[in-house]
């Protein structure tokens, strides 16, 4: 009976032996109870050094917390540890697990099992309903596990992105994350000055220096802070912030123009409707497929909407050109096309006008995210996955537990890389 429980339970204890299995009712519900005990084996006492000194003391019970093997039915073990006594000494020595940890009454198993389903975008209470445990606990040990709560804080990483996202309690918080890597580098609880400053004073020059970039959106506090602690670092601006800028000016400028005519005109809905086309990459646009168009009302292609549209307003169609020019010069990594774009005199509308002039301002960092790879792309996407973690928790009071859910949930997402690339070679 004990080898075959034993292998139910996957426990590996050479000195645990099940006796017996009984059904209690434990607070109204139906648990199964596995009773056993541990022998304690000593040649010598640790204490005095006496040779077959020991007597029999009895055992001393402890019930612990396992994992279920049914859902519906709570699974216990009632175990009994042998206590040994030395006649010379009188020193008392009790037998030990590796199920549980000392002082403790849920099992290791159990442990294991909670931290790896906080890997997954689950909440802290489905976790504890699953584990049989209270959410306080799981609480606990994600406080207990200190590794998870440190970051690097010797060496900086060669490629580096900056960015801040909405924390706990609505407070705005500082990231780092390794561009070759994707993997977060730190995170401050706030993006206050003086914050991230003491963070990168701990730094010394010679580390600073090491690194070679810099992405960050348009914040002008984010830039100089890149100028003054990383002077051999490339300032890069991200691509998409700069197309987002363009093609928000775009729509300002398109529903400006659309509201000089009547809404029931066809020129009207030809720039609402359509609003969709104007936005993608004009290579994306069919030019030969005719569909039945039911704003306009006759048969048109994708590129004549767009060129309807275009045709009312010749900014609006500059704007378009700016726009397309410069998607364009970035998905190319044409450099002297996308700065003859910034630098040639448009007639465009004011919001266009503005686009331009910070980008003119942000010219090196826009230059360098023509040039280099590396973009803000990573960080956003980790600051995608840290909003659905805190969507499903309903929120963190708790930064601590807010970071070892963050470091967790990447973990596992690392894990399952790892499991699709020792796949994908067998499968193929």
């Amino acid at each position: 009976m004990t080898d075959y429980i034993k292998n139910i339970l996957q426990i590996k204890d050479p000195n645990l032996h099940f006796t017996d299995v009984v059904f209690e009712n434990n607070d109204g519900w139906e648990t199964q109870v596995f009773i056993g005990t541990v022998s304690l084996k000593l040649d010598r006492c640790p204490h005095c050094g006496f040779a077959n000194t020991f007597i029999k003391n009895g055992h001393s019970y402890q019930t612990i917390k396992y994992l279920s093997i049914n859902e519906s039915c709570p699974t216990m073990l009632r175990i009994g540890k042998q206590r040994l006594r030395c006649k010379n000494c009188q020193d008392s020595f009790m037998a030990k697990t590796n199920v549980v940890d000392k002082y403790c009454s849920i099992a290791k198993a159990v442990k294991h099992k909670a931290l790896t389903m906080l890997e997954s975008n689950v909440s802290q209470k489905d976790v504890s309903k699953f584990t049989g445990v209270s959410p306080s606990t799981i609480g606990r040990l994600l406080d207990s596990d200190q590794a998870l709560l440190r970051f690097n804080s010797r060496t900086l990483p060669t490629n580096i992105a900056i960015d801040e996202f909405r924390g706990p309690q609505g407070k705005y918080c500082f990231i780092i994350v390794d561009n070759d890597t994707s993997q977060i580098y730190q995170i401050l609880p706030d993006r206050l000055k003086s914050s991230i400053t003491h963070y990168f004073d701990r730094f010394s020059l010679k580390e600073r220096k090491r690194v070679k970039s810099v992405s960050t959106d348009l914040n002008s506090y984010y830039q100089g802070l890149v100028r003054r602690y990383f002077p051999n670092a490339k300032l890069v601006v991200d691509r998409f912030h700069i197309v987002s800028m363009l093609t928000r000016a775009f729509n300002q400028v398109r529903v400006a123009v659309m509201k000089q005519f009547d809404p029931n005109t066809r020129e009207y809905r030809a720039l609402k409707n359509s609003w969709r086309l104007y936005l993608l990459k004009s290579t994306s646009l069919n030019y030969t497929k005719e569909c039945y168009d039911r704003h306009l009302r006759q048969k048109v292609t994708m590129a004549e909407r767009v060129g309807i549209g275009l045709d009312l307003d010749p900014q609006l169609a500059a704007g378009y050109e700016l726009l397309q020019g410069a998607m364009t010069a970035l998905e190319e990594h044409d450099v002297d096309q996308l700065m003859d774009l910034l630098f040639t005199k448009w007639d465009v509308p004011a919001p266009f006008q503005t686009v331009l002039k910070t980008l003119r301002k942000n010219s090196e960092g826009v230059y360098n995210a023509t040039v280099l790879p590396y973009s803000n792309g990573r960080v956003e996407g980790i600051n995608r996955m840290i909003k659905l973690i805190q969507r499903t928790a309903y929120g963190f009071t708790n930064f601590g537990h807010f970071i070892a859910r963050i470091r967790l949930h990447q973990m596992g997402t690392e894990a399952e890389k790892r499991r699709h690339q020792v796949q994908a070679p067998a499968a193929a």
